[in-house]
């Protein structure tokens, strides 16, 4: 197994190029509220997460998307790297138009971009593998995600709240769905396997859907199970958040630079045994 530090990690945020696993369009990178983040962890060879950002035309609409390949699937880095793009480029470009304003129209949309995503998977010649992911579009108004499997997307207020925007396709969740507590069904065996995916055997294409509108400054964070499985309580997701971004670099108007925030993440998740690869992409809202 390979061993890596923080050092190794790939960050991508304005001013910086884009890297293998982590891809901001042009737009993106000229944008100092958002900033996306992948490392391989501790205990891989390879990373098989991946995360892409875009903006619409107008600068509007943020699009933050994280894909985390299936491992026993041949072909899994490719394919998270391309549904996460395919993804992107799509509802980057569809946000042109504007988000629907009927809900209905909005849960097409979402369809429409991840079956795009798992065609685009499958039409590769190579091994096709299979991925979770997710997908966040926001604006000042509107936050509309939608996901496939157990790559999660979370909005911290800076009150130290946090909604959960998410809801995973795992067996845990199944589970919980049952009755039974999060600590329990977490800790059980198979609690991790998930039970929708993209690309190889899929056979459910729909995301679940979800729209918040947030009214306060905060941070829109989508990530893979990386993080998440080192920090599952909510709580203390919240409490780390809020911790990393007030001791994160100010810029000009003295707010907290994603990117650092980004690092911090990484940076705990590797602290705790980074067992899987950690992919983070955050936009910060600012009332």
């Amino acid at each position: 197994m390979n061993e890596s530090d923080q050092s190794s990690a790939e960050i991508v945020t304005p001013g910086t190029s884009a890297i293998s696993r982590v891809d901001l369009t042009e737009r993106a990178a000229a944008r100092g509220d958002v900033a996306c983040a992948s490392h391989i962890g501790l205990r891989h060879e390879t990373n098989q997460d991946a995360a892409a950002l875009g903006i619409d035309s107008s600068g509007r609409h943020i699009v933050l998307v994280v894909a985390d390949g299936v491992s026993s699937t041949d072909g899994a880095e490719e394919c998270a790297r391309i549904a996460s793009h395919t993804a992107r480029d799509y509802l980057t470009a569809t946000m042109d138009q504007g988000m629907p304003a009927n809900d209905d129209d909005i849960v097409t949309l979402f369809e429409r971009a991840f079956r795009k995503a798992h065609e685009a998977v499958v039409s590769e010649s190579r091994p096709i593998g299979a991925c979770t992911l997710a997908v966040a579009v926001a604006t000042q108004e509107r936050i509309v995600v939608g996901n496939i499997g157990d790559t999660r997307t979370y909005w911290f207020l800076d009150d130290g709240n946090c909604v959960r925007l998410s809801i995973d396709d795992s067996m845990a969740q199944a589970q919980m769905d049952l009755g039974m507590s999060r600590e329990e069904a977490e800790a059980g065996i198979g609690a991790h396997a998930i039970t929708k995916w993209l690309g190889a055997s899929a056979t459910d294409l729909a995301p679940r859907v979800m729209a918040y509108q947030p009214q306060h400054s905060g941070w829109l964070l989508v990530c893979s199970d990386g993080l998440w499985n080192h920090v599952p309580d909510p709580d203390d997701l919240t409490t780390l958040v809020t911790d990393l971004a007030g001791t994160a670099r100010k810029n000009d108007q003295g707010r907290p630079d994603p990117g650092d925030l980004a690092a911090g993440l990484i940076a705990h998740a590797n602290a705790c045994g980074g067992h899987d690869n950690i992919t983070v992409a955050l936009w910060r809202r600012d009332a």
